[in-house]
């Protein structure tokens, strides 16, 4: 004990200075920490500054559209935004069968018929680890509400700080007196069932899925004559096309399509679907669909002969 005393009372000025520098450390670690986590607090805040999940009582911030610019009517902008909340919280708490419940019939009917396949196919993909989202209403047009949902990393628990997310489109869908969505940039089905012929073909459509970023439309086609027909000869690419009112085409997206889809046999009733690259934008009035190659004697066509095309044009 009395060496112990008498080290200390030789070196205690190097004690000191040991202890004073081992307190300096450890503060300036807990500043460092601090720092850190303050750091991340303001991350997270800047990137989520479109109120999200939990912390929402107003949607007064969520109320102006960023394209148009049109605000949400007051009376709307608690049930949209409950509804896109609602929706959005049950997927990043991880209970996909109550967000499912808000689906409209139309996002059913075109891209999940089943419980599964939103799972599958949007659920587990965008969902999985700890996500936060924010949303803002991209476009109004009448009673059409479009909004943008960003899905990201939580900050706070990932201690992911960059600036990657997932974008999507919903829309608001009205539906036997309630609210439900349209998600992954399903803005509406629009029922057409419209049919026009001529000689050698008859062509109904059906109806038109609309999206962000093109339209979908089925067609139930029957050839009339007694030769196989090609709805498109391949020879270019922009053959099948809409054009809106302003006489601005959409060229058809063939190349997704099989090469018998597009081939009829005499007589025969064929449902096809065909995917045009027309982005939705305001305004956009489509007033034909044109099928300005189709080939009207395929088997002398494939045969390298010359056979003749003709042009078939619907107009609304």
């Amino acid at each position: 004990m009395h060496k112990l005393i008498r080290f200390y009372y030789q070196n205690r000025l190097k004690v000191w200075a040991i202890i004073l520098a081992i307190i300096f450390v450890i503060s300036i670690i807990q500043v460092m920490n601090n720092f850190a986590s303050k750091k991340l607090e303001e991350q997270n805040e800047e990137y989520s500054q479109e109120t999200t999940s939990k912390n929402v009582v107003s949607y007064d911030k969520e109320s102006e559209a960023i394209i148009s610019g049109d605000k949400v009517p007051s009376q709307y902008r608690k049930d949209f935004g409950e509804l896109i909340d609602q929706f959005f919280t049950y997927c990043i708490e991880h209970q996909p069968q109550l967000a499912y419940n808000l689906l409209s019939k139309e996002t059913k009917e075109v891209l999940y018929p089943t419980e599964q396949l939103f799972e599958d196919l949007y659920y587990s993909e965008k969902f999985e680890g700890d996500k936060q989202f924010s949303f803002n209403p991209w476009l109004i047009r009448g009673r059409l509400y479009i909004y943008q949902v960003k899905i990201f990393d939580n900050m706070l628990t990932t201690g992911k700080s960059d600036d990657t997310y997932y974008q999507d489109f919903v829309t608001i869908c009205p539906e036997e007196g309630e609210y439900k969505l349209n998600i992954n940039s399903l803005i509406g089905i629009k029922n057409i069932n419209q049919e026009y012929n001529n000689d050698f073909l008859s062509i109904k459509v059906i109806k038109s899925n609309v999206f962000m970023d093109y339209e979908n439309y089925t067609f139930d086609i029957k050839n009339k004559s007694e030769k196989t027909l090609k709805l498109d000869s391949g020879k270019d690419t922009d053959n099948v096309y809409l054009v809106d009112k302003g006489g601005i085409r959409y060229s058809a997206l063939l190349y997704e399509n099989a090469e018998e889809d597009l081939i009829i046999n005499p007589n025969e009733t064929k449902r096809i679907n065909i995917k045009f690259s027309d982005a939705y934008q305001e305004g956009i009035v489509i007033k034909k669909i044109v099928f300005e190659d189709i080939v009207t004697n395929y088997e002398e066509y494939k045969d390298g002969e010359e056979s003749k095309t003709e042009k078939f044009e619907i107009k609304f």
